[in-house]
């Protein structure tokens, strides 16, 4: 008999595991909704030229592709930004600022390791139609909280940067071939500083620069403080001034939100997806152990590719995989266990129908509740009631009934009681 199992890099979930992660992304979708964002979903499935526009060869090379039977190059959904673009540069009805989030499943072909995955789930949230500096402290305000809600934010820093400041301060350095240097800088935590120097060189930096690169990447701590040293090398022009101008303003704004304290500059965050415009940002666990916990920044030019007019755009997007790695590591991981109110036990079938009404009350009230579905003896439907966690146990018979009555069991206790049948929903 042929033996079946999952492909590499995906995952299945039993009910108590998925109860879990289910809290998981309750926590931030109830975050993300206090600030005001809205759900939307979109399509797993979209034309692969809808992420050759601007996400960079790599993450193409990355994706699940394939020819459908209409003779489309197709692919899995590897992130949702380029199909929010496709959204609003074909409605342009709708309103601004739009304030979206939806959490579902992206897929990318890649080398699986701790943390990565070729299957995962991941929150994106966004904002659109508005460049304020009050939007891209909203989407770092959300991300602070969020960690708060999942009660890691001791063992966490978010790290920003902009990516115009850093192009203006390397072409000061008269540094050539930009994009090239900032994928090395983009990988730049990944590797020992001979092995960053070497890949430096083999651009054709000269030693010195490539030392200087080193050092300005190197500049990271509290934001306001680092700011000080980032304007006196920041050289003259508009990029530049004006990203040390937002950055300025950014801090301003994060100190009304109080969060400022839990946010760093640091110079070495690039995020390497080509559309970014801006602002860019990156969640790190403090002691270093895992890939990003989540990033985003500003897209101001991303809309305007897909033939619509253009609208500025920042968000950031959070995966499940990292996530579960850090919270496991912290201790503060749900614990994987089914919850259940109320097991109603019909003791015989002469009493299911009775025991159905029950059920239905306690269901019209709100609660999670079971019932016996297989033909068990009264001891085995404990065991099972007792499996699923059940807290209460409502035990329907003949006898009890004919005096109008059930009995209800506390399965923490084991205390049992007679109750009134009128009167269950009173007492659960």
């Amino acid at each position: 008999m042929t033996e079946f199992q999952r492909l590499k890099g995906f995952r299945d979930f039993l009910p108590e595991e998925m109860e879990a992660r289910r809290e998981v992304f309750d926590r931030i979708e109830e975050t993300v909704r206090s600030f005001g964002f809205r759900e939307i979903d979109t399509p797993s499935l979209e034309t692969l030229d809808l992420f050759l526009v601007k996400s960079g060869e790599e993450l193409v090379e990355q994706t699940y592709s394939f020819e459908d039977k209409g003779e489309r190059d197709v692919t899995m959904v590897p992130e949702q930004t380029p199909s929010r673009a496709r959204i609003l540069a074909d409605r342009k009805e709708l309103s601004m600022p739009a304030k979206w989030y939806s959490t579902s499943k992206r897929w990318r072909y890649e080398s699986t390791q701790r943390g990565r995955l070729r299957e995962f789930y991941q929150t994106d949230i966004d904002i659109f139609g508005t460049d304020s500096v009050q939007a891209d402290s909203e989407i770092l305000a959300v991300t602070v909280e969020i960690m708060d809600s999942l009660r890691v934010l001791d063992a966490v820093e978010v790290l920003v940067n902009d990516r115009r400041l850093l192009e203006g301060i390397l072409e000061s350095y008269g540094i050539s071939g930009k994009e090239e240097v900032m994928e090395v800088i983009d990988d730049k935590e990944k590797m020992g500083a001979g092995e960053f120097l070497e890949e430096l060189g083999e651009l054709g930096l000269t030693e010195e620069e490539a030392e200087n690169v080193d050092e300005l990447t190197s500049i990271a701590g509290p934001i306001a403080e680092e700011l000080e040293k980032v304007e006196d090398l920041a050289p003259e022009g508009e990029d530049a001034e004006e990203a040390v101008k937002r950055l300025r303003e950014l801090t301003e704004s994060l100190e009304s939100y109080g969060v400022e304290e839990n946010v760093k500059l640091d110079l070495s965050i690039v995020r390497g997806l080509a559309y970014y415009t801006g602002l860019v940002f990156e969640v790190f666990d403090t002691e270093g152990e895992l890939r990003a916990v989540c990033g985003g920044g500003r897209y101001d030019d991303l809309v305007g590719l897909f033939g619509g007019e253009e609208i500025p755009a920042v968000g950031f997007a959070i995966g499940d995989a990292v996530m579960e790695e850090l919270m496991r590591r912290e201790g503060v991981w749900p614990e994987e266990e089914l919850v259940t109110g109320v097991y109603v036990l019909p003791v015989s079938g002469e009493v299911r129908a009775e025991a159905l009404e029950i059920v239905e009350e306690l269901r019209s009230a709100g609660n999670i509740v079971e019932t016996g579905l297989k033909d068990r003896n009264v001891s085995s439907q404990f065991d099972y009631a007792d499996s699923i966690n059940a807290e209460k146990v409502v035990v329907v018979g003949e006898r009890d009934l004919e005096n109008d009555e059930v009995t209800v069991k506390d399965m923490e206790s084991g205390e049992e009681r007679k109750v009134d049948r009128s009167e269950i929903l009173s007492v659960l």
